[in-house]
């Protein structure tokens, strides 16, 4: 695994960041850091492009403008190789968990490091169990997936993503349909192995108090732009109107409940709809 390009270093930099789908833009110009060794969240309303935001980081999608560096490099001009060998630094919890489902927790686990590394059977063993131990499901190595509950298997999911000891991890809606027990439990979890392990960390979520609860700096993002920044209380405190809505779950605001419509009376008792 490649050794930081420099400590102090922020881990990824986007300058004039541009990204469209057609004519629309996800990103229109956006710059922001995410510090190394730190827990940055992404947040914003749905569609807004916070899942695109870490496919591009992670190379998976290219911007039409603007330049990315992850690590002090610009991965934007990697060719296949090159962004091979970059993904073995990376981690990645996918909103589905995303487990092989006719393996059983042990060998999902064991993928990526018998997909990476030429490791002896018997210390791939030893770092599987290791990873599942940290996550609190080594007990659970023997099972299938089908016999997992959901928050079992985000942890599972978990445990893969760090089997590499990634330098950067990515998690994306890591707290979607979790009971709340399961969802303290990974909260807990990810602020645990982000310190112990010196990773940097970059959290997609909907979930407010949960996300505020672990981040060191959030990001919120709507319209092509970021429309607040900062400290976790910073950001709850902020009177933006778009922002303060997004945050405090308000159904009527900046950003108006109703989709655009002609006049209700019009549709219910004149016109045939078009």
């Amino acid at each position: 695994m490649q050794v930081p390009v420099d400590a102090t270093q922020d881990y990824v930099v986007a300058n004039d960041l541009t990204f469209k789908r057609g004519d629309r833009y996800i990103f229109n110009h956006v710059n922001l850091t995410i510090p190394r060794g730190k827990i940055t969240a992404i947040m914003g309303p749905s569609g807004t492009g916070k899942t695109t935001l870490l496919q591009l980081i992670g190379g998976a999608l290219k911007p039409q403008g603007g330049s990315l560096h992850v690590n002090g490099e610009q991965i934007t001009h990697f060719s296949r190789r090159e962004l091979y060998r970059f993904r073995r630094q990376m981690g990645m919890l996918f909103q589905g968990s995303a487990l092989f489902t006719h393996i059983n927790v042990f060998d999902n686990v064991a993928f990526p490091l018998r997909e990476h590394t030429k490791l002896p059977p018997a210390i791939l063993r030893e770092v599987v169990l290791l990873k599942l131990e940290a996550v609190g499901l080594r007990g659970a190595a023997s099972l299938m997936p089908s016999e997992l509950s959901g928050g079992m298997t985000r942890r599972v999911a978990l445990a893969r993503a760090i089997a590499l000891d990634p330098w950067l991890m990515l998690y994306d809606e890591p707290f979607t349909g979790q009971d709340p027990i399961a969802m303290g439990v990974l909260v807990r979890l990810i602020r645990k192995l982000n310190d112990a392990l010196g990773m940097t960390s970059v959290i997609v979520s909907h979930d407010v108090p949960e996300t505020a609860e672990i981040a060191d700096y959030i990001y919120v993002i709507a319209d092509g732009q970021i429309i607040g920044q900062g400290k976790p209380a910073d950001v709850m405190e902020n009177q933006e109107p778009k922002l303060k809505q997004f945050i405090h779950g308000l159904a009527d605001g900046a950003v108006p409940f109703h989709y655009p419509a002609r006049a209700i009376d019009v549709d219910l008792l004149g016109e045939v709809p078009c």
